[in-house]
Parts: C-alpha cells; structure tokens; sequence
C-alpha cells in the first residue's frame, strides 16, 4: 500500500511511503517515477529525518531533542548522543568528544568511582557553567559553552556503568607480553607482576590476586594460575573492533528486524574475533608466567627429585628383591644338582654293587653248572639250572665247595645227594635220571615200545641232553646279553642326562653371571648417572648462588641508582614546588595589586583622574617634556596607547591598571580580570582624550627636563612598562617606610633594560 503526496509548491519535495521500500533517488520515466518524486521508507527512518529533525529545529535548546535524537545532521553539528545498541556493543560517540580523552577532561584517573565522577563534574559544572560567565566576549562564551557541553556529555557516557565500559574497552591499551629472558638478570616478580596488574582492571572477579613474591606458599601460586588461566574478562569485543577500526553495522540504521537481526550477526562474528585474541592474549600471558615462574620450577625440581629418589628406592628395592630371589633359585638349583649327583652316585654305586652281584652270582652259577656233567647221572639238568637260578650266590658257593669236595672223594652220588637236598630246599622233588624211571615210563607211553636202552640210545640220549643244555646256556647268555645291553643303554641315558644336567647347569650358571655382570653394570650405571647427577645439581647450585650473588650486586646497583634517581627526583619536585609556590605568591601578590588599584577607582571618578594627571603635569616639568615628544613622534595607535600609559603610570597607583598584564603570569579569575579589563579600557580612553586635547607645542619648553628613560620610551628603545614583583614589593616596603609612592614607582622604571 503506498501514498503519493503529489508535486505541489506548499508540499516541497514529494514523498512517495511505501512498506519495506528501498531508499531510491530520483529517477526519470513513467507517472511515477519521475524526476519530481522522491521515495523513501516509511519508518524510524523517515521519523529521524523529518520529525525529530523538525522538533529538534523548533527546540534547539531542549536537552530532550539534543538526547533523545541522534540524526545524521546532528551528529555533523557535533550533537549526537553516547548510544548502546542493544545486542550490538555498539559505542557511539558525538564529534565534540570525538579524541577528546574524557577522563582528563573531567581531572579524574581511569580507575575513578562513580562517587568521584560525581564531584568532579558537579566541581566543572559549578566553575565552567556558561550562566555565570556572562561578561565574556562572544568567542570566549562560545569556547566556554562548547566545553561545557563536552563536560556534560562525558559526564552522561562515564556515569552509565555499560557506556563506561564500552568506552573503557575502546581507549589504547598496552597489549603486549612481556620480554622476559631469566638469563639477563631480570626480576619476574616485578617484569611480570606489572603485566598482570596492567591487566587485572578488566578483570570480572575481586579481588584480583597478585603474582607474590619468592616466599609466598604454594597454594597461593596455584590459585593464582587458576584465577588467570579461568579469567573472566569485561573488555567488550565490540569496542575493541571499532577501536580497532572495524567496519561494524549501525543497528539503528536497520530497516527492519532481519536486517537488524543480520547486523547483530555480522557484528558478533567480528567480535567473536577479538574475544578469542583476548583469551588467547591472557593464557598466552598466564603460561609464559608459569613457565618461568621460579617457584614452579624450584616446585617441578623438588618433585623431580623426590621422583628420581623414589624411582632409585622403588629400583633398590627390585633389585634386592630380584637378587634375592636369584640367590634362592640358585640355592635350590644347586640343592637340586647336589641331590641328582648324590642320586646319581648312589645308583652309581648300587649299579656297580649290583652288577659286582650279579658278576658273582653268574661265576658261583657256572661253577655249579660246570659240575653237573659229573653228576648227570644223578640230577636232572633242568632242576639243577631251577637251584642256580633260585638260590643266591652263598648258597651256590656252599653247594659248589660241597660238590667239588665230594667228587674230589669220587664221590658222585654224594654230590648229587648234595644238590638234592638243594632242590628239595626250594619245595622240588629232586628226580634221578636212573634206568628203571626210563623204563617206566616207556611202559606207560607205549607197552609195545618199552626195550632195552641200548649203548648208542644211552649215547644219544646224552648228546641231546647235552645240546639241550648248550642251547639252554645259549639262551641264557642272550638273555643277559639283551640285559647287559638294556644296563648299558641305561647308563649311557643315565650319563646322557647327567651331561646335560651339567650343560644345562653350566648355561644357568653363564646366565646367571651375565645377570649379575648385567645388574652390576646397571648398579654402576645409577651410581654413575646418581654422581653426575649430583655434581649437576651441585654446578647448577653454584651457578643459582653466582647469580644470585649477582642478581643481589645487581639489585643494589639498581636501588642505589633509584635512590640517586628518587633523590633527584625529589630535588626537582622540591624545586617545582619552590616554583609553583613563588609562582603562586606572585599571582597572589598580582591579584591583590589589582584589586586594591580597582577598589581605588571604583572610589575615583574620572573628573577626579583628570584633575589627578592635570596636578601631576603641573609639577612635573619631565612629563609635560615626554608628552611633548610623543606629540611629535609618528607611533601607530597601539604603540601611542602603550606609550601614553607608560608614562602617566607614575602619577598614582590607579594609574598602573592602564599597562597590559604580564604575560609570564596566570591569567586572573574570570570577574576579576573582567574588572581590570573594563578599568584598563577606562583609562586609556581617558588618557587618549586628555593628550588629543592638549595643544600644539605642548611641551617644547620643557623637553630638556625630559629623562633618558623617558626619551627611549617615545623613541622605542624601551619594552613598554608592565607590572613586575619587584616594583610591587618597593611599593609595599615603600609604604612600611613612609617612602612617597611616586618616588618607588620611579625607581625601578628608570632601570629598565633597552629593547
């Protein structure tokens, strides 16, 4: 929807109002566009151009208008006001203040409190308020009336905690970490503890901890780290982006609320920036402290130490204990291969008594065998190989001393009773190959076969008998071949084992020295690393102490200098002081010259001045002379002034308010100086009347009574008088003197120094 103000003289310039409209200049073409349009959005906009504008125009003087609205054209005539923007952190600042430095500006410190902003500018108020400067030249006033605004201005911005802020956040700032080398003899405490106290001011938290000092505990230093490394900081981003001279958004010049909303947007992606720098700034800051903080390293040291001697107790404990368990494993390794020799031996020693047995139960055994044949004809050979195999050697030994004592009778059926008896010791029945069991038992096999067992049968027999006996010898030396063998393998598994048991205890024994060597070496390692340890730390002990020595030297250099410094320093103050004191006494003593002069003519009217000059001229043939000359010398109209007051300033002390004040002393209080400016002006006006009226030749009789002084004053040789403490302090001992007062004003004129 949109209304069009149609091109009329009593409108001005046409407006087209259109919603969400774009600001458009004048455009040629068509019934509306044309070049006698103008298009703008209807909005805070167009309120801000026309009608704050024209309240602001009806107004001038109402401080709501210069407050509340802040137009472009305001701000160029320098009235624009100190504006938050909500969201934004946007600081604006009117071009009055625009580098003006508003603490200085109101005499107070940066760190002021709202208590002393109030004193300060309520003082300013009361002293610089345009109301009571009303007889001030119109520049002057205008001066006065800019500054006042810019008091009162800065007064609005310091006294609203969040503009103040802002503002705080914007001035310059000394960003910079410190150069810190702990080789160069600097002290951390005082290098580093003026960087964080620089930047504890935009600190959220209080109070701010300080850095300490070498005494201050461990806990104390903790918490210190803690508080800067978790710092909370007010320092607006946004202020320092537009300090920084960022290109950040107005949010009051949006159109709307999405493009206020992307302002918002654009501004904090800006601002992001810069609060991250900062914390960067401050960990940065806080880490290079911890970093070469003194107390941290004494404290990592101390730790490392106790560490390192933990670790050496913790490793002396391992290797004791590993040392004692490799001394019991090789006592029970060499328990264990003193236990398997001893068996060894022992079964050594039983084998060897076995074998030594069974040597000599086969010798009693054959020996028995051998007598068989003997008896054969008594004892059956099977029972007979029954008793050598069942009987033990001293049996075999009785029955073989028996028999062989028998048969060396010839006696062989006692011997074969012998062997009987034998048998039947083992529960046998003995049996006797005799001629009638063969023949029974040929009856019971066959009755048809039982014959005669004739010569070559019995011969027969007995060979088969004997190859029986043979073969039964045979098989029984196999079987103790097979078991000799079966021995001997045995004994030669039994060496086997015990050569490997002795390897195997010869590695262990290698290992274990390696072990030992091993440990031995690592011991000597430690006490080495422990010795080189302890002569670093007895250097580096040594070294602590040389620069501390140094430091200490240094330290002392440094306060003896400051105190030379301090000490010049105070001289100086005291000298500033001197000066600031004389300086003070003179503009006292000027003050109260001026206002004794203008108390003398406020009481004198100007007939009686003139009636006053006329006596002087009379009586004085010198400066009827001097006038005279003047008349004739060809001055400007500022020197004649200057002349004409110089030298009528002798006729009376009211006369001294016509010279021009001094320049080296400080201006005199508004009223007063107001006072002696009206009273100068006064008396050169009626000065100059006086000498225009005084005729042609004034004078000329009287010129040769005119002094040097006075001559090189009309001639130019001279400054022009003014007034000086000197001629004051002769004035005033003057009076204590009784001295005539003309007679004291004189004297020092006379001695002024040519031009």
């Amino acid at each position: 929807m949109a209304l069009a103000i149609l091109d009329h003289p009593g409108f001005g310039e046409a407006v087209v109002f259109a919603c969400n409209a774009e600001i458009a200049r004048k455009q040629p073409g068509g019934q509306v566009l044309t070049g006698d349009y103008w298009k703008e959005a209807a909005g805070k906009a167009f309120f801000r151009r026309y009608e704050s504008k024209g309240e602001f125009e009806s107004n001038p003087t109402s401080p709501k208008s210069k407050a509340d609205y802040s137009s472009d054209d305001d701000e160029e005539a320098g009235y624009g006001k100190d504006k938050k923007s909500k969201g934004g952190g946007y600081l604006k600042i009117s071009n009055l203040l625009k580098d003006v430095k508003l603490y200085p500006l109101l005499g107070i410190s940066e760190g002021a409190s709202q208590d002393e902003i109030k004193k300060a500018y309520r003082a300013l108020a009361l002293k610089a308020h345009p109301d009571k400067l009303a007889a001030l030249d119109e520049k002057e006033a205008k001066d006065i009336q800019e500054n006042f605004v810019k008091i009162q201005e800065a007064y609005e911005l310091l006294s609203d905690p969040e503009k103040r802020k802002l503002y705080d956040s914007s001035l310059d700032f000394d960003d910079r970490l410190p150069k810190y080398k702990p080789d160069n003899g600097q002290d951390f405490y005082e290098v580093f503890g003026e960087c964080f106290l620089r930047n504890a001011r935009w600190s959220v938290r209080r109070p701010v901890p300080s850095i300490g000092g070498p005494e201050t505990p461990m806990n104390e230093v903790t918490k210190f780290y803690d508080f800067w490394f978790g710092f909370q900081t007010w320092r607006d981003p946004v202020a320092m982006a537009q300090a920084a001279g960022e290109e950040l958004d107005d949010l009051d010049q949006a159109e709307c609320r999405e493009e206020k909303r992307w302002m918002m947007r654009e501004n904090q992606r800006i601002a992001k920036k810069y609060a991250k720098a900062e914390k960067e700034r401050i960990t940065s800051l806080a880490a290079m402290a911890e970093k070469f903080d003194p107390r941290i390293l004494a404290e990592k040291e101390q730790k490392k130490a106790a560490f390192a001697a933990e670790k050496a107790r913790k490793e002396e404990e391992r290797t004791a204990v590993m040392r004692a368990k490799q001394e019991e494993e090789r006592k029970r390794k060499e328990e264990e291969e003193a236990k398997a020799a001893a068996e060894a031996e022992q079964r050594k020693q039983e084998k060897a008594l076995k074998e030594a047995a069974k040597a000599e139960l086969k010798k009693r055994r054959q020996r028995v065998r051998a007598l068989h044949p003997l008896v054969k004809d008594f004892v059956v050979l099977d029972q007979l190989n029954e008793v050598c195999l069942q009987c033990d050697v001293d049996t075999l030994e009785k029955l073989a001393d028996s028999m062989e004592a028998a048969l060396k009778k010839k006696n062989a059926e006692g011997a074969a009773k012998l062997v009987h008896q034998a048998i039947e010791s083992l529960g046998l029945k003995p049996l006797t190959p005799s001629p009638e069991d063969e023949e029974a038992s040929t009856e019971e096999g066959s009755p048809e076969d039982e014959v005669e067992e004739t010569p070559e049968a019995r011969a027969q027999r007995l060979k088969e008998e004997q190859e029986q006996a043979k073969k039964t010898e045979l098989r029984r030396k196999e079987a103790e071949k097979r078991k000799a063998e079966a021995e001997a393998k045995k004994k030669e598994e039994a060496e086997r084992q015990a050569a490997e048991a002795a390897e195997k205890r010869k590695i262990r024994e290698e290992q274990k020295k390696k072990e030992e060597a091993a440990a031995e070496a690592k011991r000597k390692q430690a006490e080495k690393k422990e010795r080189e340890k302890a002569k670093k730390d007895e250097e580096k002990k040594k070294k602590q102490e040389e620069q501390e020595a140094l430091k200490r030297e240094q330290q002392r250099e440094e306060a003896k200098k400051k105190a030379i410094e301090q000490a010049e320093k105070d001289r100086l103050a005291a000298l500033a002081q001197e000066e600031q004191n004389a300086t003070e006494r003179v503009q006292k003593m000027f003050s109260d010259d001026r206002l004794e002069r203008l108390d003398i003519i406020d009481k004198t009217a100007p007939a009686a001045l003139v009636a006053e000059l006329e006596a002087k001229l009379e009586e004085d043939a010198s400066l009827r002379g001097s006038l005279g000359l003047l008349k004739q010398a060809s001055l400007s109209e500022e020197q004649l002034h200057d002349c004409l007051m110089t030298l009528v300033s002798s006729v009376s002390p009211v006369w001294h308010l016509g010279l021009e004040p001094p320049k080296d002393i400080k201006p005199l209080e508004s009223s007063l100086r107001n006072r002696a400016k009206k009273a100068r002006q006064q008396l050169r006006t009626l000065v100059l009347k006086f000498f225009n009226d005084l005729p042609g030749g004034y004078g000329s009789d009287d010129t040769k009574a005119v002094t040097d002084y006075q001559k090189g004053m009309v001639e130019g040789l001279y400054e022009w008088r003014v007034w000086t403490v000197e001629e004051r302090t002769a004035e005033l001992e003057a009076r204590k003197g009784g001295q005539p007062q003309a007679a004291a004003e004189e004297q020092p004129a006379a001695e002024a120094a040519p031009t």
